[in-house]
């Protein structure tokens, strides 16, 4: 009976030590070669996300995350990738412990216009408790302005029709603008005929189909503002016509 206890001691020892082998591994797997939670960096960014107030398109937002070295060496930033390329991110150099550095944001809200901007941003560190630091940069993103019913006009019918379409072009109230002129790009020089009048602030554009002959064409025609926020507009013309 007494050899069979000291049978059992024996056994539970070795099955506690092979535990405790096992769990330092772990723990050690964790963190990089002669770094422990003691002997790290330690990345801190309290503020992880930020939301803009209402922007027009195709401005620029910015903003600087902050980032802080709790550790005890210092802190790298060893790659940022960004969701979206319309969206930059600059890293600084080394923190040293007890310091702090900024991560610059910017976005460029082109084609976000009536939409939400909202991109993320992932931080790598050499920090082993946080390798990975996800931030945010959103808000809304006002219209330059508004085009009714769009801007993609079609001209669709047969030869001998008398075919136009219109778009009503309604400047931001709070960044007004002036159209100063409206031209059709050079494949569609022989296709249509382009008309602009204004109306209390309103621009109306006519489009008149001039090609006589069975076919289809595509183009834009290019209105210019007296806007610094954005120069031109885009209108986008489809033409079917058919015998």
């Amino acid at each position: 009976m007494k050899k069979q206890n000291a049978l059992f001691f024996t056994i539970a020892l070795v099955v506690v030590a092979i535990m405790a082998i096992g769990i330092a591994g772990a723990v050690a797997a964790d963190q990089p070669f002669g770094q422990s939670p003691a002997n790290a960096p330690r990345a801190v960014i309290v503020e992880k996300e930020y939301t803009f107030d209402e922007v027009l398109e195709g401005e620029i937002v910015s903003h600087a995350f902050v980032i802080e070295n709790k550790g005890s060496v210092p802190l790298e930033i060893l790659d940022i990738r960004t969701s979206c390329g319309c969206t930059m991110a600059s890293r600084p150099n080394a923190i040293e412990p007890g310091s702090s550095g900024q991560i610059e944001v910017k976005g460029d809200t082109r084609g976000y216009g009536g939409h939400g901007f909202d991109k993320s941003i992932t931080v790598y560190t050499n920090d082993p408790l946080s390798p990975e630091l996800h931030l945010r940069l959103m808000g809304p993103v006002g219209l330059f302005a508004r085009i009714e019913p769009n801007r993609r006009i079609v001209l669709r019918g047969e030869t001998g029709d008398s075919l136009s379409a219109q778009a009503t072009i309604i400047p931001n109230s709070v960044h007004p603008f002036r159209i100063i002129k409206i031209e059709a790009e050079r494949r569609l020089a022989d296709k249509i005929n382009v008309q602009l009048e204004e109306h209390d602030g309103r621009y109306q554009v006519t489009i008149y189909n001039r090609q006589s002959v069975p076919g289809q064409y595509r183009g834009r025609v290019i209105v210019k503002t007296d806007s610094t926020l954005k120069g031109q507009l885009l209108l986008y013309v489809i033409g079917d016509i058919k015998a």
